[in-house]
């Protein structure tokens, strides 16, 4: 009887060990549980990312095609982004 107890508490400390080892390489291994969660965390701001470039995208599409059908459209983006002006126009700059 006495050997069936330390046979029992041998099994149990390899088994404890064992768990124990599998448990570490888990959370320390190769592809641990930290580096896991920071390739999600980055995964999400990619993500987030994209649906930000998606909606420019469409938005500046949607310009395009204001562009293709409105020439006065093209006039406005190019006097106030560009500053651009039409032939004999003359421009005053004045000092606030």
């Amino acid at each position: 009887m006495r050997l069936l107890g330390l046979i029992r508490k041998k099994y149990l400390l390899c088994l404890a060990g064992f768990v124990s080892a599998m448990v570490f390489f888990i959370i320390f291994g190769g592809r641990d549980l930290v580096q896991i969660y920071h390739l999600r965390a980055e995964w999400d701001k990619i993500k987030a990312a994209n649906v930000r470039l998606r909606e420019e995208n469409r938005r500046l599409a949607e310009q395009i095609e204001k562009m293709k059908h409105n020439k006065e459209e093209v006039e406005r983006i190019a006097r106030e982004e560009l500053g651009l002006v039409r032939k004999g126009e003359i421009i005053y700059h004045f000092e606030p």
